[in-house]
């Protein structure tokens, strides 16, 4: 190997090097709506099918995922602080959240939103920090909520996507108005908030804020598979560090070069 290549080989290890050691922080927030529209069996429902949910969240690998759960009805509730998910502490995770606690009462998800939120910012942030809001009732304040998902964006929150549950919440103006939500939450913008109904695919809850219909909390189990499965597939890959592009393009050049100089 000539030097030029030797030494830009060493590069790219020096490189990949950094890049594993500096791999991303995900955060994934998941806060459970405990308002009194809610039956005791469809809250166990929800805590049951989140726990067996969060089984599919990598314990090892690039990246570290860190999770928070909440509940949330008139107030909101800690079940599980911002934690980081390993093989040794995953069944303990699972186990808490079967311990959530149901408020009762009204629906204030803009508190709700507000809280998780906080949470993470005493941590401070990860790299991505997504949130997640399963409920069956339209929120006490649609204006105090969508203020609340912008105040989240602009404090550094990712997205916010949501699993609207039930026949509650399942009119096109209900969806519409958990969509803007999303749309606040993800990109600052509440029209690009969107419905999205197949569970195969699924937007990029990074860059897309979305609002699954859920028939029951029967079928929630599902929903909330295929979402945190689709986040996993989203997040799951490390980037090149950021000199990585322009060194590659380097080496292109210098193989090119040494292709000319041979066949000199």
């Amino acid at each position: 190997m000539n030097t030029t290549l030797r030494g830009a080989a060493a590069v790219i290890c020096i490189l990949f090097g950094a890049g594993t050691a500096s791999a991303a922080v995900i955060d994934l927030g998941f806060v459970l709506d405990g308002s009194g529209s809610l039956s005791s069996y469809d809250f166990d429902s929800a805590t049951a099918a989140l726990s067996a949910a969060l089984s599919q969240i990598p314990t090892s690998g690039g990246n570290e995922y860190r999770v928070a759960v909440t509940s949330y009805g008139l107030s909101s509730y800690t079940i599980v602080p911002p934690t980081v998910v390993t093989a040794a502490n995953i069944a303990s995770i699972q186990s808490t959240v079967l311990t959530a606690y149901k408020d009762g009462g009204g629906t204030d998800t803009a508190g709700a939103i507000t809280y998780i939120t906080d949470l993470f910012l005493d941590d401070g942030l990860g790299d991505t920090t997504l949130i997640n809001i399963t409920t069956d009732g339209t929120p006490n304040s649609q204006y105090l909520t969508e203020n609340a998902a912008l105040a989240a964006n602009t404090a550094g929150v990712d997205g916010i996507s949501l699993e609207a549950v039930g026949s509650g919440v399942s009119s096109p103006y209900a969806l519409s108005n958990m969509a803007r939500i999303a749309g606040l939450g993800t990109s600052g913008d509440a029209d690009a908030g969107v419905i999205a109904a197949d569970l195969d695919s699924l937007p990029n809850a990074t860059e897309t804020g979305f609002v699954i219909p859920v028939a029951d909390f029967d079928a929630y189990g599902a929903a909330i598979e295929a979402k945190i499965d689709q986040v996993i597939d989203d997040t799951g890959v490390v980037p090149l560090p950021a000199a990585m592009p322009m060194l590659l393009a380097g080496l292109g050049v210098f193989g090119f070069v040494r292709r000319r100089q041979t066949a000199g």
